[in-house]
């Protein structure tokens, strides 16, 4: 998750739910992923982002677990393609609650952890001292044979991480920029050799440009080691540091950066989330604000072609970032994944 900058932008206060479910289900169709696919469609021509994209989310507990992905379901009335999950350095994955996942017809996403001490900086995995476990791993991927999107070393960067890419290479589990990408490029090599083609390689820093993160510019591993690129962004909604800011304010700046560095390389956005405004959620209430009404706003931007997925962050955390704290953006979120059935 990501700690952002704020621009305030303004919302209604008040929606219509007849009113928004008509702005959402209008949307044209597109199929909603029974097996674990290739690469996701191509990107299409600009529209309505709630119409090009394939949903996804990660609903509650960090493992993952296909029933937790199965109650947000039944909430929406509808599947969603992408199940989003979390793990760590030693953990040998697809595991159990994964292989739930992609039984019930899910494409696996996978947050990949890899350490937050000095025994996990960029040298030691270019210096071979993970290559046992990583092979572990990569053994496990290929015999799973469907495709899986890893994001290792995701939001590497922002400045709360421990393995944030800097000049002078500080951070306890970091380095430089160069080393970044060093480590990157001899995780992906390591899996390819291994014969782990299957795996799907998504760079994924957070949408937060601010001054004391790394520029993603400096860390780009290359195109030849990167399948997908991926964003995360919050609305962390209006209190402290922080001011209401529209999926575009968030998304904008960062995208235009990662498409300008692989122009033919689809995006997904990995977790995104608002707060819910009418709770004190960590933030305080603010009645001047819809958690409706930004997704709708979201959902109906034309200014980002070239994203492909939209995965959901359904947890109360920092903020209460599930869809169904606000009924009325329930069914908005309902009606754009129920808009791509057949």
């Amino acid at each position: 998750m990501n700690f952002s900058g704020a621009r305030t932008t303004a919302l209604t206060s008040t929606v219509n739910t007849a009113e928004v479910t008509t702005q959402v289900t209008h949307l044209r169709p597109r199929p909603v992923l029974k097996e674990a696919p290739a690469p996701l469609a191509p990107r299409t021509a600009p529209g309505a982002l709630g119409s090009q994209v394939h949903f996804g989310a990660f609903a509650s507990g960090f493992t993952g677990a296909g029933t937790q992905v199965s109650q947000l379901e039944r909430q929406l009335g509808a599947p969603v393609a992408i199940a989003s999950s979390f793990r760590g350095l030693g953990d040998v994955f697809p595991a159990g609650e994964q292989r739930v996942d992609a039984a019930s017809g899910h494409t696996l996403l996978v947050s990949w952890d890899m350490g937050g001490t000095a025994a996990s900086r960029f040298t030691t995995f270019t210096n071979g001292s993970h290559d046992a476990y990583l092979t572990s791993v990569a053994v496990a991927a290929r015999d799973f044979k469907a495709p899986m999107y890893i994001r290792p070393w995701a939001e590497m960067n922002g400045d709360w991480t421990a393995f944030q890419p800097t000049a002078d290479g500080s951070r306890p589990a970091g380095g430089t920029p160069a080393e970044f990408v060093a480590a990157w490029r001899h995780v992906v090599t390591l899996f390819r050799n291994n014969g782990a083609t299957n795996v799907k390689w998504v760079f994924n820093p957070t949408t937060d440009t601010y001054a004391e993160t790394t520029d993603v510019r400096t860390i780009f591993p290359g195109s030849n080691y990167v399948d997908l690129l991926g964003l995360d962004g919050y609305n962390w909604g209006t209190g402290g540091v922080f001011s209401w800011r529209s999926f575009a304010d968030v998304y904008t700046s960062q995208y235009q950066r990662l498409v300008a560095l692989a122009p033919s390389t689809p995006v997904w956005v990995c977790e995104f989330a608002s707060k819910e405004p009418l709770e004190l959620d960590g933030a305080p209430v603010d009645p001047a604000h819809s958690k409706a009404a930004w997704y709708v706003d979201a959902l109906s931007s034309t200014a980002f072609p070239a994203i492909s997925a939209l995965v959901l962050f359904d947890v109360k955390k920092e903020r209460d970032w599930r869809v169904g704290s606000d009924a009325a953006n329930l069914q908005i979120i309902s009606s754009a994944v129920r808009s791509g059935m057949h």
